[in-house]
């Protein structure tokens, strides 16, 4: 994917605008895939981060219930729990604001807001940031570097910078959603590792 904005422009509105044009682009790029198309990507995706260290070793980790057009996370989600690990979803919890919930079994995933799955209100146990050794972060874009394009609402980029800066960040995405540039702003958080089913991008210098 090609570059869609002047990585030299300071203008806050030229910035926005760019990050808007770039989110379409890549929400409409993973629209485009076929659920069979997803569905083995998603499962070329998995395999590489159930190989990496930072997953083996990941006591605690917080994840998310995937939107049916994004990587695929329900095999994820029921290996960590089949391997002992503790998982967390995110809970909306005010503008840009979240913590992160429990998820005790598949069984008690119910639809939240937006549309996002999330834990049963009677089973919500919120999980202290400090104790995630490994965050699945989403994202419409990410570049080679580490950059990172979320889905617009700020909630990932204030978890992740301010409660749960000790995590590991690791973004598993198709691999058309990794492009040149990504336009940043100091409050977006960088992730740590990329994983598509094409390759393996750990960025340097984070």
């Amino acid at each position: 994917m090609g570059r869609l904005y002047d990585a030299d422009d300071a203008n806050p509105q030229a910035k926005l605008a760019a990050k808007k044009a770039l989110r379409a682009k890549m929400v409409a790029f993973r629209k485009g895939l076929t659920m069979e198309q997803r569905a083995k990507k998603s499962r070329a995706i998995l395999e590489r981060l159930y190989r990496e260290p930072a997953f083996q070793k990941a006591k605690t980790i917080f994840a998310y219930a995937s939107m049916p057009e994004e990587v695929q996370l329900y095999d994820l989600l029921r290996e960590a729990l089949k391997q002992g690990k503790r998982v967390g979803l995110p809970l909306i919890t005010g503008k840009g604001l979240m913590e992160v919930v429990n998820l005790p079994s598949l069984d008690a995933l119910v639809e939240g807001k937006f549309g996002i799955l999330t834990v049963k209100k009677e089973l919500q146990e919120i999980i202290p940031a400090s104790e995630f050794d490994l965050v699945i972060v989403p994202g419409a874009a990410f570049s080679e570097r580490g950059d990172r394009l979320g889905l617009g609402g700020g909630y990932y980029d204030r978890y992740l910078l301010e409660k749960a800066p000790q995590a590991a960040r690791i973004a598993l995405t198709f691999d058309g959603q990794v492009t040149d540039a990504v336009p940043m702003e100091p409050h977006d958080a960088k992730v740590n590792l990329i994983l598509t089913e094409a390759r393996r991008i750990e960025p340097k210098g984070i």
